[in-house]
């Protein structure tokens, strides 16, 4: 399952969003959108304080399990592998979805292989 922004954005647009919103929906949802840009972009450090806040905010269930399962992704490029595991599973509990289930449990495989590995 790739990660796709609901509609190409700049920078500077997604930042716009996020100061502008006024709700805690709005912000959870800015900030997710701003994490799926530096994420699609490969700044994967840049995406994960967004996930994190758009989840904290409480970013609504259409799309949490995916919060997850890309901060999970995020956080195994950046090198934490237990975090990444910790977020993967919680994305799987949340999920039905047989495509991002598929990749949660490729991710897992992997990051498993990196822990037997250091």
């Amino acid at each position: 399952m790739q990660k796709q922004p609901r509609k190409r954005r700049s920078l500077v647009s997604l930042v716009a969003a996020l100061d502008g919103a006024t709700t805690k929906s709005a912000k959870a949802r800015a900030h997710y959108d701003l994490a799926l840009f530096h994420d699609n972009n490969g700044r994967e450090a840049q995406a994960i304080p967004h996930y994190r806040k758009a989840l904290a905010l409480g970013i609504g269930p259409e799309v949490r399990a995916e919060a997850y399962a890309w901060l999970a992704s995020s956080l195994y490029k950046t090198g934490c592998p237990v975090e990444a595991s910790s977020s993967a599973r919680q994305a799987l509990c949340l999920t039905d979805d047989s495509s991002l289930r598929q990749f949660l449990i490729r991710l897992l495989r992997r990051i498993d292989r990196a822990k037997n590995q250091s």
